[in-house]
């Protein structure tokens, strides 16, 4: 590094002919202590980035405007290397000015700014789990700083799944977004029991179900039953006695029937006036 100091130092008017930084930049001195910054930017990723946290480990060492330059400069590779070189000789005279031109020219690149609009279009997914969620959602709130608590709180319960969760933050409202994030912890830890009982009764209920013996359904076939899965009794019920349908069938059986097209006119006389029958019916 003092091989490159007093090159550059001693050889300022030629490198100034060509080269994008300013005679006053080249020809500052670099302190003893300079370090170099382990930082790269190729053109690939969000120049903004780069340039705050150049800019940070800038102040830490306490480099000056000129030696933040030159240090800025040794980060750029691929592209990005080539395009400082196709500005204009001189064009450079500050870092302000050179961390401006590079963010200009890799804007495509740069991220767009989170709202609190992005805030209010988030939703939890179908599947998504409550843990992952609050973790995803926080993140973009470390994206939007000048959301207060109050849009972050009401964007976190408008946005997760209706549930338990969800109803206890809207009948009971949380006075901060920490104390939001201390109740979501609540139903997380529950969620998270629940599907671990959840996985436990799954692994239960096979092995139940080895043990047991499947009973026939009703209708299918028995055991040494006759084709076609029917089985009729012949054995008769209590007592001896022949079931309902049997007796109804040995009633009738044996009595003659009346040719199709003919109907019955031969009744039982009724010996009983029939005042007294209607007077019982309405009994």
């Amino acid at each position: 590094m003092r091989q490159l100091q007093e090159k550059v130092e001693g050889r300022p008017e030629r490198l100034a002919r060509g080269h994008p930084f300013s005679r006053e930049i080249l020809a500052a001195p670099l302190p003893a202590s300079f370090r170099e910054i382990n930082l790269i930017f190729d053109g690939s990723g969000d120049p903004s980035r780069d340039v705050r946290a150049f800019e940070n480990m800038s102040v830490l060492h306490g480099y000056s405007d000129p030696v933040s330059c030159r240090a800025f400069l040794s980060t750029l590779r691929g592209s990005a290397l080539d395009w400082f070189h196709q500005l204009t000789p001189g064009s450079i005279r500050d870092f302000e000015d050179f961390a401006g031109q590079l963010t200009n020219q890799y804007s495509s690149a740069v991220a767009q700014e989170k709202t609190y609009l992005t805030l209010m279009a988030m939703r939890q997914g179908e599947k998504e789990s409550l843990r992952k969620y609050v973790a995803r959602y926080n993140q973009v709130c470390l994206e939007v700083p000048t959301a207060g608590d109050e849009v972050k709180a009401g964007g976190l319960i408008r946005s997760l799944r209706p549930g338990p969760c969800r109803t206890s933050l809207a009948m009971t409202p949380a006075r901060t977004y920490d104390e939001v994030l201390k109740r979501c912890k609540k139903y997380i830890n529950l969620e998270e029991t629940e599907a671990e009982f959840a996985k436990l009764e799954d692994v239960v209920k096979p092995e139940q179900k080895k043990g047991k013996t499947s009973s026939p359904r009703r209708g299918s076939p028995r055991k040494n039953s006759p084709k076609g899965g029917s089985f009729k009794r012949s054995s008769p019920r209590r007592g001896g006695q022949n079931s309902f349908r049997e007796r109804r069938e040995d009633r009738w059986q044996g009595r003659p029937r009346l040719p199709s097209g003919q109907r019955y006119n031969h009744f039982t006389p009724i010996n009983t006036q029939m005042g007294e029958v209607l007077a019982a019916v309405e009994e």
